[in-house]
């Protein structure tokens, strides 16, 4: 079973017909896996990033699930974020092995093309999330501080992050 502490995958079961039954140990295991508030949201966004696999990631599900145990999404946001870094992730693998097996220079070519934008977009999925998740710092740089007689100043690094219950 995939888990981590405060965060497990449920079960899924691949089907005949090539459909996927979730599973949940839990009632609200799914709404923890991805850190939402609601259930019909967490349910709906886990639909999604195994639809996004399509047929060609049925044997790859568990990849969806596993992400968002890794990556620790806090939020809906950062849960689409997650979902769709698996999905480009999974479409990046599948236009490499294509690539790999062009047999023409120009199926090669467009392949590449496709592999680049695909790592491009991978890139600023990464990006996104990690901006996102640091909205709340702020760094404030102090070139110059003049001190008059009588006054007093720190001198070093000093640094504040702001907590989730701040007022901003």
């Amino acid at each position: 079973a995939l888990e981590a502490p405060g965060r497990s995958a449920p079960k899924l079961e691949r089907t005949s017909d090539n459909s996927v039954t979730i599973q949940p140990d839990t009632q609200d295991q799914i709404r923890q896996l991805y850190g939402l508030k609601t259930q019909e949201a967490a349910n709906l966004l886990l639909g999604v990033g195994l639809s996004a696999l399509g047929n060609a990631g049925f044997n790859q599900l568990e990849l969806v699930p596993a992400l968002a145990i890794e990556r620790e999404p806090r939020d809906a946001i950062e849960a689409m974020l997650v979902n769709q870094m698996a999905a480009t992730d999974f479409a990046t693998s599948c236009m490499a092995s294509r690539f790999l097996s062009a047999t023409s220079p120009e199926l090669r070519e467009t392949y590449e093309r496709s592999l680049t934008r695909l790592n491009r977009t991978f890139l600023a999925q990464v990006e996104g999330l990690k901006k996102y998740r640091a909205k709340a710092q702020q760094v404030v740089r102090v070139e110059r501080v003049e001190v008059k007689d009588g006054g007093q100043a720190v001198v070093g690094d000093i640094s504040y992050r702001r907590r989730d219950d701040d007022e901003s």
